[in-house]
């Protein structure tokens, strides 16, 4: 069925074409008419015709500028145009605009009912190759996600360089050549109740469900199939993009889509976000995440340059028990690296049994792997020293073995945390230094972030745990302790006082000071002369 639309201010005209069509050609319905070019252009919002019949010559809005502006929102409407007089200027016009047919009155039955079925071919012809184009769209849209999951599990396990990745990035509507990865994972849940642990398996599926869903609706990205416990999701970003600015985003990103998922689902999980890198370095990025997410607090983010130590190396190896084993060491939790390390020493003496000196080969293996994992600074400190070796290599007793070995793992620990205790005093010296010679300047929670290399979101943590308070309210109480020493000098003025501490608006800084200090800058000055006097 054809929709027509007629325009023409005369009513003979749109009676006799009415009457012809309704005579002589089926499967047209005439949704409406109009008098003028502004009727029409309502009308042709309103009703959507597949065909206009247009009259040049009407009332206010002439014919031409009436097509020109439906064709503006509507282009896809077939126009025909009848007029009594052959305008070769409109006809030019008509032309450019795309006009089906040019028809002049009075109409011939016989040329309009032509018309009107070479227009019904046109449109037939459109209507199947846009149902194609439905179909096609269709089995595309249900193969992209297996391809999709087939490009980042291909990525996660063979870390193969990619060749065309032109077709890929075709494929998905998107670059692909530069990202990073960012990774969820669900809290460990063990039952001895076989309903609960089905329960559990449910609600981690709808978690990824979730996840899948909610973070494709906040950012274009490539999203595999969920593994055990964890899902991955590789997020392209623009090679140009400033490494700040994109980490700042990831955690934009990260931040918000928990948000979403707290409210549809209550599992316990952490995110930890990789570096940006080209695509063939996609398991390191894909490592670092796993190691963010590791050391995260539950239903937190964390990205991997966050944590104190860059573990440059850690992303060499396997996702597996050694792996864990370096994380927990390297993050400081000794009761957790115990816990690994006696799943590690279990499968050796259960595998090896009596074999002291194969487990000792596999002992001094993982030894070389805490030491590679180990950042620079703390090999230099002679935490792993090359005595021990020789020390390992001295015992012939299994348990005496083991016991060495985790003390070992005691000391390595105790040390890191030593490192860490420092270089996080450094980083808060740091920061209070900044704060201290540019409060008078107009600095923000970024500047200082900047400042130690961190993103926002973590150093804003970090300085409230450090300090014992957020940082605006410590850079305010440092502006209003400079402005009490300030206004000791009668000879500035409250407004002057008030640049000089970083503030633009006097009456925002009065109002700050009293808040703290309980009177106004003027009475604290009045207070502090009168006792100067009075001394």
């Amino acid at each position: 069925m054809i929709k027509l639309l007629i325009a023409d201010d005369e009513y003979l005209v749109i009676e006799s074409i009415k009457f012809i069509i309704e005579k002589h050609v089926p499967d047209v319905q005439i949704v409406g008419t109009a008098a003028s070019g502004r009727e029409v252009i309502e009308k042709a919002f309103d009703l959507k015709p597949d065909v206009i019949f247009m009259d040049i010559r009407m009332p206010g809005i002439n014919g031409i500028d009436a097509i020109r502006q439906i064709k503006n929102t509507h282009s896809d409407i077939i126009f025909v145009i009848i007029t009594a007089y052959e305008y070769f200027n409109y006809a030019k016009d008509a032309v450019n605009l795309g006009v089906y047919e040019y028809l002049l009155k009075p109409i011939n039955k016989q040329r309009l009912v032509e018309t009107i079925q070479n227009i019904s071919d046109i449109l037939s012809v459109k209507r199947e190759a846009i149902q194609r184009e439905i179909l096609l769209k269709e089995k595309i849209d249900k193969i992209i996600p297996h391809m999709e999951g087939q490009f980042v599990y291909s990525q996660l396990f063979n870390g193969r360089v990619i060749r065309g990745i032109e077709f890929y990035e075709e494929i998905f509507s998107m670059k692909l050549q530069h990202g990073y990865v960012m990774m969820a994972m669900v809290d460990d849940f063990e039952s001895d109740i076989k309903e609960e642990n089905l329960k559990n398996s449910l609600y981690q599926q709808s978690f990824y469900d979730f996840f899948s869903l909610e973070l494709k609706n906040l950012y274009p990205c490539l999203i595999g199939p969920p593994l055990l416990d964890r899902i991955v999701a590789y997020m392209p970003v623009n090679q140009d993009i400033d490494a700040y600015e994109a980490r700042n985003m990831s955690m934009d990103i990260a931040t918000k889509l928990m948000e979403r998922i707290h409210r549809n689902t209550k599992i316990r999980y952490k995110i930890g976000i990789g570096r940006i890198y080209d695509i063939e370095y996609f398991s390191k990025s894909c490592n670092e995440a796993y190691t963010a997410a590791s050391v995260s607090e539950s239903d937190g983010v964390t990205h991997f340059e966050d944590i104190v130590f860059h573990l440059e190396k850690v992303d060499t190896y396997p996702i597996n028990k050694e792996k864990d084993l370096i994380d927990r060491l390297l993050t400081g939790n000794i009761s957790e690296v115990l816990e690994v390390f006696e799943e590690i020493f279990w499968w050796l003496s259960t595998h090896y049994k009596d074999d002291i000196d194969k487990i000792k080969s596999k002992l001094l293996e993982l030894l070389i792997m805490l030491k590679r994992a180990i950042p620079y600074e703390i090999e230099e400190s002679s935490i792993a020293e090359q005595s021990y070796f020789t020390d390992i290599l001295k015992i012939h007793q299994v348990n005496a073995l083991k016991t060495s070995y985790m003390n070992y793992l005691k000391n390595v620990s105790s040390r890191i945390e030593d490192l860490r205790k420092r270089e996080l005093s450094g980083l808060i010296a740091k920061s209070i230094k900044y704060i201290n010679e540019n409060y008078h300047r107009n600095i923000s929670l970024d500047d200082a972030a900047k400042e130690v290399n961190m993103s926002y979101h973590y150093f804003s943590k970090f300085f409230k745990d450090s300090v014992g308070k957020n940082f605006v309210d410590y850079l305010t109480e440092r502006r209003i302790e400079k402005s009490k020493e300030i206004l000791k000098d009668g000879s500035v003025s409250i407004k002057e006082v008030c640049y000089k501490i970083g503030y633009s608006d006097p009456n925002y800084f009065s109002k700050i000071f009293k808040k703290i200090t309980g009177i106004t800058p003027t009475e604290y000055r009045a207070n502090a002369l009168s006792q100067e006097v009075i001394g």
